[in-house]
Formats: C-alpha cells, sequence, structure tokens
C-alpha cells in the first residue's frame, strides 16, 4: 500500500503514518518543515515501513503542482491521499488579517482538491473537524473550508470510484490544541494522537467509510440535524468563549 498524507511532520498526521507503517505500508510523508518530516521518516523506518518525506507548502498552488508532478513520475496511482494538514486562521472574523485568508482557503480546501484531480488515487480520507458540520464563532474560515471539502468529497463520492472516508478525530495533544487551551485559560481532555490515529486507520481498514470518536461530536452533530435552532442559540450564548478558543 503506498499512501500520502499531508501534514505528516508532527501530531495526527504523524500518528496516522505510524499506523499504517506498522502494517508495512509505503508513506509519502508532506509537510512545511524538513527537520520535522525527518523524525517522522525515522519512526516509521523503527516501525517497518518506508517513508519519502516530501517539503512542500499546501498554500502556494504551484509547489502542490509540483508536488503532484513529483510523485506521478515514481508511482501510477496511489492507494490512499490522507488530506490531513490544515490551518486554523482562526479569531473574529473582523478581526483576521487579510493575508492570512488565502493561504488557509488554499491549504484547507483547493490544495486537497488539486492534489485528488492531479493524482486520482484509489482512495481518498479526509480528516475533519466539529465544525465540517457545524461552523464555529471564532473559526469562520476554518469552518468554511472543512464543510466545504467535505461537500466535495460527497459529490466525489458519488461520481467517482474514489472511495472516500471522512473521520472525525477528537481533540488530540498537539501543538494547536496546546495553544488553544493556553489561550482560552482552561484545560480541555485531549485525546493521545498515536490512540486517535490508529483506531482511524483500524476503521479506515474495516470497510467504514465515516468515523466518529467522539461522543462529543456526536452529540453536537445530533444536535445540528434534530436541533438546530438550539445549537445555534448555544453557540451564540458562547460566541465570546469560542472566539478566544480559536484565537490561538
Amino acid at each position: 500500500m503506498v499512501v500520502l498524507i499531508t501534514g505528516a511532520g508532527t501530531g495526527l498526521g504523524q500518528a496516522l503514518a505510524l499506523a499504517l507503517a506498522k502494517r508495512g505500508a509505503t508513506i509519502i510523508l508532506v509537510g512545511r518543515r524538513s527537520a520535522k518530516l525527518a523524525h517522522s521518516t525515522g519512526l516509521i523506518t523503527q516501525a517497518g515501513g518506508q517513508a519519502w518525506p516530501i517539503v512542500c507548502d499546501l498554500s502556494n498552488q504551484q509547489a502542490v503542482e509540483a508536488l503532484a508532478n513529483q510523485i506521478k513520475q515514481r508511482y501510477r496511482q496511489l492507494d490512499l491521499v490522507i488530506h490531513n494538514a490544515a490551518i486554523l486562521a482562526g479569531g473574529a472574523f473582523e478581526h483576521l488579517p487579510e493575508e492570512q485568508i488565502l493561504p488557509a482557503i488554499n491549504a484547507n480546501l483547493v490544495s486537497p482538491i488539486w492534489l485528488t484531480r492531479q493524482l486520482l488515487p484509489k482512495a481518498i480520507l479526509i480528516v475533519g473537524s466539529t465544525v465540517s458540520r457545524v461552523a464555529m464563532p471564532g473559526a469562520s474560515l476554518y469552518s468554511l473550508s472543512k464543510a466545504a471539502l467535505e461537500a466535495w468529497a460527497l459529490a466525489l463520492a458519488a461520481e467517482t470510484t474514489i472511495r472516500v472516508v471522512r473521520a472525525y478525530p477528537p481533540a488530540s495533544k498537539t501543538a494547536m490544541t496546546a495553544a488553544m487551551a493556553k489561550q482560552s485559560g482552561h484545560r480541555f481532555p485531549l485525546a493521545e494522537p498515536n490512540h486517535v490515529g490508529e483506531h482511524i486507520i483500524r476503521r479506515y481498514l474495516a470497510g467504514e467509510t465515516e468515523i466518529i470518536l467522539s461522543i462529543n461530536d456526536k452529540l453536537i452533530f445530533w444536535l445540528q440535524r434534530y436541533s438546530p435552532k438550539l445549537l445555534q442559540a448555544l453557540l451564540k450564548r458562547f460566541h465570546r468563549q469560542l472566539i478566544k478558543l480559536w484565537s490561538a
């Protein structure tokens, strides 16, 4: 199995790579920082897998095109592409720096679409979020990109033979969540990335197409479906706290 994972230098991307490496997969590691990718490569090699690290800024479309061309020179078709990398760009919408808007949308939405179109793998796995379905105050751009990516993926699943899987991991111990906890001034339970990555890959290999791991997400998604007015009222009531949380 040959798999490409974006955002593979740290956190959940690295955890997903390790889970696949333990099963003998060859992993194409994509990320912005060579040192982080080198560390992930070493871990994968120790786990019995093979790794090919490639530095790429996914907010740059020319860099993404070069990445796709580089991969196609070595592999005719990939078994799986995991779209994991994302830029948060959180905070109150009116205060977001204009220079953050396009890079966030390019990295979170345009690049996954472009990569998939160029590579046409057998399957894609989208690492989603609570905001893929429930738009959050303070995460307007993140909500936009995640929701749009999910809509695109569902259309892709209906019109092609590409297997599309959507995963919704719980909040995990990453640099982003640590910054969010510090920004909000509150501690909240965080899952271990390796544990989350293992569960996602196990359920992916079992044939699931929608992987929801968190009870909280199940509850929020239920509210969104059956009581949207109540959910919107709650988001409105706590919008200041949520903006502060997403401002990390």
